[in-house]
């Protein structure tokens, strides 16, 4: 987002109040840590003191034990309870005070189990003097386990008393360098300051001239923009958020038939027929009160109306801008009536194919079933003459009759031919799983090859959804032509199959005569064959046949062959011919 100077000058005091804020922040940080550095120390100072107590109460506790042993008298150890009650209060208050210091809270577990065991010594002995009498309870102090424990008392209160010491001189050292950091800080805080204002102002005065390029560098932009408006194709008229024209382009003026002075400051209604007209303007108020949209953004055809009382269809799309806090909506507006017009024609167009297509596809059956009929007469007719007067034949007159058998059993394979190529793609089954290996086995058993063709699977072939007849007629067809044609004493004909990526790769390979590179399209064409049909008897459908099948389920099929040596024929079909499938079905 381009901020305005006014913007950015703004933004530049915020930043010098942000470093004013951030300087009291780090005053404040400073006061907080000068305070928590005396609390520290009077913390400190007490728990030394707390620790001088301690060691004093012991010896004190440890005099009036010495006193009782010589006197005997219990008076002087009325106070030992007292003792005992203050030294405990005071190690709980040196516990809270140490609480955050590993170290100073192991020293302090010391110090507590050398008073607990002094402590505990000294009851001993007072429990000896008790019982056993003055010199018993004097041999059992002289043992010197008490010395120690006191030795040990002595040498922890000083360990802790110089932990203490440490963190008090560490607050204090803290103490002295923020201060010292709190003076760099608003030196360098002024500097800043004063840096920043120069800098703002410096800035400022860069962006008044760039502000001058930028209105220069607009003004030119408004005048390329112009220049667009003036020559699009496609009309451009802006209106206001009450449906008032402000701008017209030459394009409108030459598809509506109106200048832009005769719209100028008129309502936009004005260019459409009823009902839209009427409608208009409640449509805009209730798009400006609840933003639902009917175009805007979102374009369709509609209806223009001409100077001259004429309609039209039109392209609309309007987008929605906002100037100042209005509301303005430029609409493009494009005369659609030739392509409208062509697409009428087309439509009308494919009506007559379709109606051509359905009378050609009726042509084929009603002809192919009418000629059946003459067709099984004259076979009938030859096989009777044949078998009757077979004696009345001599070779030439048998030769004419088996030549007319053999034709009408010709014509009437190429009607059959005929009504299965006019069936693909019209005539539909329901789509089923088909076991491909199987399909093959049966029709490998269905065309029974003579003994001299071996006929192998060499890769399994899949399971595919499909219409079964359609793909057994595709390798059906397949399988024949490799029959028919084989010139070799061991005939040898090969299924297989690979997957390369959505599609299936199927071959039919045979080691026949081989097919020449300029037959490999002609082949594929109805009724063309590479032998004359007296040597070997065939319709030239199959192949046609195979082809538009394959095709239909959006695969493809080609050849490769060397003469002599055989030919293979290759196919796809989509991985997913179900779906491609039910799609077909669907349209």
């Amino acid at each position: 987002m381009k901020w305005s100077i006014e913007h950015k000058v703004l933004a530049g005091f915020t930043v010098a109040l942000a470093i004013l804020a951030a300087i009291g922040g780090l005053a404040y940080q400073a006061t907080v840590s000068f305070m928590r550095a005396s609390s520290q120390a009077s913390h400190s100072q007490k728990t030394i003191t707390a620790l001088e107590e301690i060691f004093s109460l012991t010896n004190q506790a440890e005099t009036r034990q010495r006193i009782y042993l010589i006197s005997g008298d219990e008076r002087h150890l009325a106070p030992r309870q007292s003792y005992i009650e203050r030294i405990q209060m005071l190690l709980g208050k040196i516990h809270d005070a140490t609480i955050a210091d590993p170290g100073q809270q192991a020293l302090l577990r010391q110090l507590n189990t050398h008073v607990d065991t002094r402590l505990a010594l000294l009851e001993g002995v007072l429990q000896v003097r008790r019982e056993q009498g003055f010199e018993p309870a004097r041999l059992k102090l002289m043992a010197g386990d008490g010395e120690r424990e006191m030795a040990a008392i002595h040498e922890t209160v000083l360990q802790l008393e110089k932990g203490e010491a440490a963190r008090l001189q560490h607050w204090l050292d803290a103490s002295r360098e923020n201060s010292d950091r709190m003076l760099v800080i608003f030196f360098v805080a002024l500097v800043s300051v004063a840096v920043f204002f120069g800098v703002l102002f410096l800035f400022i005065v860069r962006e008044m001239a760039e502000r001058k390029q930028a209105e220069a560098a607009l003004r030119e932009s408004e005048a390329r923009l112009q220049a667009i408006f003036d020559t699009a194709v496609d009309g451009i008229i802006t209106i206001d958020e009450r449906g008032i024209i402000e701008r017209f382009n030459p394009a409108a003026e030459a598809i509506f038939g109106y200048s832009m002075a005769e719209v100028a400051g008129k309502n936009i209604s004005m260019l459409m027929p009823s009902p839209y007209r009427e409608a208009h303007d409640s449509y805009l108020a209730h798009y400006l009160q609840t933003g639902q949209k009917a175009i805007i953004g979102i374009g369709r055809e509609v209806i223009g109306l001409r100077k001259d009382g004429t309609t039209f269809p039109m392209d609309l799309a309007v987008g929605e801008t906002r100037q100042g806090g209005r509301c303005m909506f430029t609409g493009s507006v494009r005369d659609i009536s030739e392509r409208k017009r062509i697409a009428e024609q087309e439509a009308l167009l494919m009506r007559e194919l379709e109606s051509a297509n359905e009378e050609l596809k009726n042509f084929a059956y009603v002809v192919s079933h009418d000629l059946k009929a003459p067709l099984r007469a004259i076979g009938s007719l030859a096989d009777w003459l044949s078998a009757d007067y077979a004696d009345k034949f001599d070779a030439e007159g048998k030769e004419h009759m088996r030549l007319l058998v053999s034709r009408v059993h010709r014509m009437d394979s190429l009607i059959d031919g005929i009504l299965l190529y006019s069936r693909v793609g019209r005539v539909k089954e329901t789509a089923a799983p088909v076991d491909l290996d199987s399909l093959v086995r049966e029709i490998i058993d269905l065309l029974a090859p003579p003994p001299n063709i071996a006929v192998t699977i060499e890769t399994p072939l899949p399971t595919i959804v499909t219409e079964p007849t359609r793909i057994q007629q595709v390798f059906q067809n397949l399988l024949s032509n490799a029959i028919k044609y084989m010139d070799k004493p061991e005939g040898k004909i090969r299924f297989g199959c690979v997957a390369e990526g959505s599609e299936w790769k199927f071959s039919v390979a045979d080691n026949g005569p081989g097919i020449e590179e300029r037959h490999f399209d002609r082949i594929f064409q109805l009724f063309q064959t590479l032998v004359p049909r007296d040597k070997v008897e065939s319709t030239g459908v199959g192949l046609s046949l195979v082809k538009k099948i394959v095709e239909m389920y959006g695969g493809r099929i080609w050849l490769e062959s060397s003469m002599g040596e055989g030919s293979t024929f290759f196919f796809t079909l989509p991985r997913n011919i179900a779906n491609l499938h039910a799609n077909k079905g669907k349209t």
